[in-house]
């Protein structure tokens, strides 16, 4: 059986999405009638659940440096988990544990205090062969997880820490957590999701993952990088006792 989000969490997204679907309908009521409204809505709905089905979950690991890269797989390799950036102290992108456990409270419902380990980890959705540019900053390594840890999966259309997105539960996403709440964007936005016809065009820089729970190495499906060449001998070995293939970005 799938395990799920915690439940705090799932009430406490599921609270703030609501108070964030009142805010984006609000933006977009002055600009159409009721009906296109809700046919708008529908419509976005059913093309981003068709864009983001064939979504596999994968997070980055190490950051840009190639020996950091290397240093963080043989970790997760020999203990057996990800460590949370908390417990790293280090982070590919911008590093503010402050603000970071700020935004965790306020988005997750998560103490201040909470235990490092206990804290989500943070990875994204790459919906069949496109890898997100933008995910290049966080290493050229990748842990391809298991579809099953998307029943514990929160996600948002950027980095939560740009503070204009809403992360919803991926087993359930309401389309208006996907709209950022920006004045004047709203609208842009929303016939955007109506009109793609892949997930690039949307304009999200990439769909950021909050995996809660922590991720194990029963979770990693295999381990991707962009050329094998890039994996040395000794961490091949290592993954090979662990039962995980090393693939190719885009395969």
């Amino acid at each position: 059986m799938p395990q799920l989000l915690p439940a705090g969490v799932q009430q406490h997204v599921q609270q703030q999405g609501a108070y964030w679907e009142a805010a984006i309908r609000g933006k977009l009521k002055p600009v159409m009638p009721p009906q296109m409204l809700e046919s708008y809505l529908a419509q976005a709905a059913a093309n981003m659940q068709r864009l983001l089905a064939p979504a596999r979950p994968q997070l980055r690991i190490g950051g840009k440096d190639p020996l950091h890269q290397h240093e963080a797989l043989r970790q997760i390799l020999l203990s057996g988990r990800v460590q949370t950036q908390f417990e790293t102290q280090h982070s590919g992108g911008a590093f503010n544990p402050v603000l970071r456990a700020s935004l965790e409270t306020e988005l997750f419902g998560y103490a201040m205090d909470l235990d490092p380990k206990q804290r989500p980890v943070y990875g994204y959705l790459t919906p069949g062969d496109h890898e997100p540019p933008a995910e290049e900053g966080y290493g050229r390594l990748a842990l391809r997880l298991r579809p099953e840890i998307l029943s514990r999966t929160t996600v948002s259309i950027a980095d939560t820490l740009d503070q204009a997105v809403l992360p919803a539960a991926y087993s359930c996403i309401p389309i208006t957590s996907l709209i950022p709440n920006q004045s004047g964007w709203v609208y842009t936005h929303l016939l955007r999701m109506i009109h793609a016809a892949h997930v690039a065009e949307v304009e999200f820089h990439y769909v950021e993952a909050q995996f809660h729970g922590g991720v194990r190495l029963q979770d990693v499906e295999c381990v991707v990088a962009w050329r094998l060449a890039d994996v040395p001998a000794d961490l091949q070995r290592l993954c090979q006792q662990a039962g995980l293939r090393i693939r190719e970005f885009g395969r």
